[in-house]
């Protein structure tokens, strides 16, 4: 039984020096617009280097930025990427961070959250090739965002982005490099 304890601790603290980890918990209220929430204490997470994703109390959330469709599989604010979704949503609005630093801690934090690698992989590569991009010489929204796919065609996006993710496990850098130069593979 005391191994069975070790074992479990030394996991944990495997996964929090691999991953990084929270600072606090998020406690938010929803705002009058019905579908954003305010943070009501600070909130951070600190990645695998060691910098520290501060987010203020204030600071306004809509939970994991999910489109719609996807609501009933991914809620917005449930889930456990749910934290990691607060701290992602806080570095987009305020921009203070490069958008390529903002996407990939999305996707640590979502690991030091618990969430399946597979889940994550595909969260970032849908934020990576649908969300918000800043910077000189960058558009607003990465490649996929910039097109008007209809929610069958996000579906399809996601569905094979994910298969793609589940059998090839390519590292996140590769999942970036795929959806820059060939994202639209995956559109039909």
């Amino acid at each position: 039984m005391v191994v069975s304890v070790g074992c479990i601790f030394a996991s944990w603290a495997l996964a929090q020096e691999s991953f990084g980890s929270f600072k606090g918990d998020v406690t938010a209220r929803f705002i009058t617009d019905g579908r954003n929430m305010r943070l009501e204490k600070p909130f951070g997470y600190v990645d695998p280097q060691g910098k520290e994703w501060d987010v203020p109390v204030g600071a306004v959330t809509d939970g994991a930025s999910v489109p719609q469709i996807f609501w009933i599989t991914h809620p917005p604010f449930t889930g456990k990427y749910r934290s990691a979704a607060v701290v992602h949503d806080y570095y987009c609005q305020t921009k203070s961070r490069r958008w390529q630093d903002t996407h990939k801690m999305f996707y640590q934090a979502m690991l030091a959250a618990a969430v399946d690698e597979i889940t994550a992989k595909t969260m970032y590569g849908a934020v990576y090739y649908f969300g918000p991009r800043w910077g000189i010489g960058f558009a607003s929204r990465g490649p996929g965002g910039e097109k008007a796919l209809t929610p069958k065609q996000q579906q399809l996006f996601m569905e094979e982005l994910k298969a793609w993710i589940a059998n090839e496990n390519p590292s996140v850098e590769q999942i970036s490099q795929r959806l820059a130069t060939t994202g639209a593979d995956f559109e039909r």
